[in-house]
């Protein structure tokens, strides 16, 4: 109990700086034990021995839960979001909320807007330990549960986990036309929070930061006679451990590449695996559309032969992309019902029938 209360009383508070958006004024907020002490908008304080954290507006962040092959290097992580970002890779920076089997968390924001705010920080002489999205000083839901934190008369933040414990973010506008979010957040059970600042916080000690520090260089000491051996000897230690780290790093390499060759086979860079894997991924999803489809209209096929019993299945192919049937039978035979069928999936249809013989073909890649 007195080691308790001694780690209370010995604990530093947290300064949170919230840069304002729309020409808004920033704001502030001492947080001590989880709870926010004092709060203020445009320069703080200067509150001693304060950890100073750059909250980063919620609706200038974008959050994504994409593949990623192991090994990556920080500056390699916007090549994943080629894709699915309006701006260039090089006008963004990336920080990682976390590492998955498989795939990485990134929290995105403009380099112009970072550093822009790091400037301002600067010239408040706050020295900056942490960076943190708005919505991470939410807790974490637990899954099938949500926050809603209605910060201002124009926004809501929105921090969920659905029932696989996937997070979901959402910067949501308050405009009368704004209609209530729907997809995921309707089958969430949603806590509401109201105000400049949560109630209750994230463990923000143990958070790390999205990006790193950014330390001042610092002035050189002039060595006096003698004192260089020390240093010598601290070089060829640090020499020996870097060869040491470069061998263990090409083995690593080796082997992460071997990795991703066999998934993707043979490839020449960085990118062109990159590709690869998205080729993968929209093939495969475009594999199982053509299954859905074909599932459907053997159903609706079944339907048809039930009510139309003169007609027999003779043989029937599929080809990964056309159905071909041919059915044997007497009567003629109307397109209309075959030309709805595929309307109402999007495919095209070719209906022949010659004597006795109708033939069929479903071309399930011509909406592609």
């Amino acid at each position: 109990m007195n080691l308790e209360r001694w780690r209370r009383r010995t604990a530093r508070p947290w300064l949170l700086v919230r840069p304002g958006t729309h020409g808004e004024a920033w704001q502030w907020a001492r947080v001590e034990q989880g709870r926010v002490r004092a709060s203020g908008f445009a320069m703080p304080p200067a509150i001693p021995g304060a950890r100073v954290a750059l909250v980063l507006p919620g609706e200038a962040c974008s959050h994504f839960q994409v593949p990623a092959p192991p090994g990556l290097k920080r500056h390699e992580w916007p090549l994943l979001l080629e894709d699915r970002l309006l701006q260039g890779a090089q006008d963004v920076t990336c920080g990682c909320l976390a590492r998955e089997p498989g795939a990485m968390r990134l929290v995105c924001v403009e380099q112009a807007l970072l550093d822009g705010w790091l400037a301002q920080c600067a010239e408040w002489q706050l020295d900056v330990q942490r960076c943190w999205a708005q919505f991470q000083l939410l807790p974490m839901p637990s899954p099938g549960s949500a926050w809603c934190w209605r910060q201002s008369e124009r926004l809501s933040l929105f921090v969920g986990s659905d029932s696989e414990a996937r997070q979901h973010w959402l910067a949501w506008p308050l405009e009368p036309q704004a209609a209530t979010p729907a997809g995921v957040w309707a089958d969430l059970d949603t806590q509401s929070v109201v105000g400049e600042w949560p109630e209750v916080f994230a463990a923000l000690d143990g958070m790390p930061s999205l990006f790193e520090r950014r330390r001042p260089i610092r002035q050189r000491r002039q060595l006096g006679p003698g004192a260089w051996r020390l240093p010598a000897a601290c070089l060829a230690l640090a020499v020996l451990w870097a060869g040491l780290w470069c061998n263990q790093q090409w083995r690593q390499q080796a082997m992460y590449r071997a990795q991703v060759e066999d998934v993707v086979g043979s490839v020449a860079s960085l990118r062109e695996a990159m590709q690869r894997l998205k080729q993968q991924r929209l093939g495969a999803q475009e594999r199982q559309l053509r299954l859905r489809q074909l599932e459907h209209l053997q159903s609706e096929f079944d339907g048809w032969l039930r009510t139309n019993v003169s007609w027999q299945l003779s043989a029937a192919e599929f080809d990964g992309q056309r159905w071909t049937l041919r059915l044997q039978g007497h009567e003629t035979i109307d397109e209309a019902p075959w030309q709805a069928m595929a309307r109402a999936l999007g495919v095209a249809v070719q209906v022949t029938q010659a004597g006795d013989q109708l033939n069929l073909t479903f071309d399930l890649g011509a909406a592609s």
